[in-house]
């Protein structure tokens, strides 16, 4: 895993408080503790979401393409996880409008755009226009889902049904 740094919201190095969740489901900044490593362990959502910052990891570096299905798979398995946490856990509604996505892919694209980003910086440096790029399009993905998990709550919207 990568050695995060001053990108995590309410920096856990320091002990900062991470904000309560809304409704049972976790806030964005508990996401991002959990891909980076920390404070994940004693939810069961928030350990599939570190598991799918550590495939996506690992992914990135593959070449063999029966490697990189495996690890597809897995992260499929991981999504429906998450998708069965949220329709068993999670206050839902059937009134608001419904979002396209399930939250569990929600979860595994802001995976991917904290690897991405990471790796980015990494590789570039953090002043690199690419790198900068990257760490803006997770930023917006934090914002979605923030507002995502808020209007789920507030019941003005709702998540796809499982499949």
């Amino acid at each position: 895993m990568f050695e995060q740094s001053v990108m995590v919201p309410g920096d856990v190095r320091r002990g900062a408080q991470v904000g309560p969740s809304r409704g049972g489901l976790p806030t964005a900044t508990q996401l991002l503790c959990s891909f980076q490593g920390t404070k994940f362990a004693d939810h069961d959502l928030l350990r599939s979401a570190h598991a799918l910052a550590v495939l996506h990891t690992s992914r990135a570096g593959m070449n063999d393409a029966r490697l990189v299905a495996e690890v597809d798979n897995r992260r499929r398995e991981l999504v429906e996880d998450i998708d069965d946490w949220v329709h068993e856990r999670a206050p839902l509604r059937h009134d608001g409008l419904i979002h396209i996505e399930t939250l569990g892919a929600v979860i595994d694209r802001m995976a991917w755009g904290w690897v991405d980003a990471n790796q980015a910086v990494e590789t570039d440096g953090a002043r690199d226009h690419h790198a900068r790029k990257r760490w803006h399009r997770l930023a917006e993905l934090i914002d979605g889902y923030t507002e995502l998990i808020t209007d789920v709550v507030g019941g003005r919207r709702r998540l796809p049904a499982r499949v």
